[in-house]
């Protein structure tokens, strides 16, 4: 548990004095005091608690590789089998070659630490929210369903990535500082609660233009997923059923155009705070120039994943020849840099919902309504219908649809090694004597231990 003593006071001031710096237009038209204000003030009306929120937005934008911005794309990516670091790097080369210590620092400051203020910060919020006296309801109950489905995002990965978590669901620092670790279970049925609690508070439109705040249906969209990740596949199959017949998002046909702003795909994007700032993922991913060699490359692995014709390989990635090799890079998001922004980070979208669906069925026996959901994903993909199959080589067909489907976008594919029981297999050959199979969750950071005495390390760090 990070030190969060201070932050029960500091925790509006900050929000608001980052809101008067940056351009927040995009969130909600309403003009932000430069003033510092208390924590009472920032729910005394729905504009003060609306600028509260979108700050939480503007924090998970924030510059860097932090968790919600491209930390969890970049670091898992390397962790598993999707990309490498093109020069030695003491940052990321430790995640490449499974190599993490408890001392590794990116382990705080991009993963744990960043997680767990937002969470904080949420938690503050809905306290605020429900002592607020001159909130409408209907600004109230949107809010309170956007920081549960935050809360419940920001779990989802600190599960996926380290195993059993502190569950903290209050500001009270007393009881905080000491929490020990809280099984897996338990922490995917806060997750869940969450969810379905926010399903209620949102409404199925954007309550602004764009898909800039979430809406019923993003929370709908990661309630899929987590029913997913507990075989639960009945609610599975319906959570996704819901988005995919809705009728509100379509796939789009050019895969250029899948990552731009307002996408008919996108289910919720988060906004940068500055308008002309585009991705962090565009900016790490993309070269300088078409002579450069791309930061980050893809895999030999993720090269051959692409069947023949499959156009997610022409156009999802890109190419640069730098002394007579040749580098392949993450190429879904199309801008490096810009006057403009063009391109939202895309939280969910609809070709993950066909995915999960195909998942639900198979294992529910569904084989032919597997083979339906996932032939539409590798259609648009320009891969024609596979139209039998036992359940097993259903499920290995979609689990390999994934990761040409999915691959950098927020750890899918390292994840899913793990959920399926395949890291070792998979891992062990490309990393070598490097990969142990305690691998596949990241040690504590060292720093959190040291604040919290209840806390235990994971097996092998």
């Amino acid at each position: 548990m990070i030190n969060i003593k201070y932050q029960t006071k500091l925790f509006v001031v900050a929000v608001f004095t980052m809101i008067a710096t940056c351009s927040c237009k995009k969130f909600v038209e309403i003009k932000t005091s430069p003033n510092l204000i208390g924590a009472d003030a920032a729910f005394d009306n729905d504009n003060t608690a609306l600028a509260t929120v979108n700050g939480v937005y503007i924090q998970m934008r924030s510059l860097g590789t932090y968790f919600t911005n491209a930390g969890l794309s970049i670091f898992l990516s390397l962790s598993a089998d999707e990309i490498y670091n093109t020069s030695a790097n003491a940052t990321y080369d430790p995640f490449l070659k499974n190599e993490l210590l408890a001392t590794t620092s990116s382990l705080s400051g991009n993963f744990w630490s960043q997680a767990y203020r937002i969470i904080y910060r949420s938690n503050a919020i809905m306290e605020g929210l429900q002592t607020g006296k001159n909130l409408s309801d209907g600004v109230k109950k949107q809010l309170l369903g956007e920081m549960k489905l935050v809360r419940a995002l920001h779990y989802f990965y600190l599960v996926n990535l380290f195993g059993d978590v502190p569950l903290v669901t209050s500001t009270d620092y007393t009881v905080n500082s000491k929490m020990p670790r809280t099984a897996v279970a338990d922490v995917y049925q806060q997750i869940i609660t969450d969810l379905r609690e926010a399903q209620n508070d949102l409404n199925t439109a954007y309550p602004v233009s764009g898909k800039i705040r979430p809406n019923k249906w993003a929370a709908t969209a990661l309630l899929s997923r987590v029913y997913l990740y507990v075989h639960d596949w009945e609610n599975a199959e319906a959570e996704s059923s819901s988005i995919l017949n809705s009728g509100v998002y379509s796939l789009v046909n050019n895969l250029n155009n899948v990552f731009l702003k307002n996408s008919a795909e996108t289910i919720w994007e988060i906004a940068s705070a500055n308008e002309s700032s585009n991705t962090s993922q565009g900016a790490m991913f993309i070269p300088s120039s078409t002579t450069s060699r791309p930061a980050f490359a893809a895999t030999t692995s993720l090269l051959n994943s692409f069947e023949v014709n499959d156009q997610r390989k022409a156009n999802w990635l890109k190419s640069n020849v730098v002394s007579g090799v040749t580098y392949y890079y993450p190429y879904k998001y199309k801008v490096r840099s810009g006057t403009t922004a063009t391109e939202n980070l895309v939280v969910f979208r609809l070709g993950e919902q066909y995915l999960i669906r195909a998942e639900a069925k198979a294992q529910r026996n569904d084989l032919q309504g597997a083979l339906a959901d996932l032939n539409v994903v590798r259609n648009r993909a320009g891969l024609t219908s596979i139209n039998t199959g036992t359940k097993d080589v259903i499920l290995e067909t979609i689990r390999k649809e994934r990761f040409t489907e999915l691959f950098t976008e927020w750890g899918d594919r390292w994840l899913e090694l793990k959920r399926a029981g395949i890291a070792d297999a998979i891992l062990l050959p490309l990393k070598g004597s490097g990969w142990q199979t305690t691998d596949q969750l990241y040690p504590l950071p060292q720093s959190e231990l040291d604040i919290n005495v209840f806390l235990t390390q994971n097996p092998g760090y």
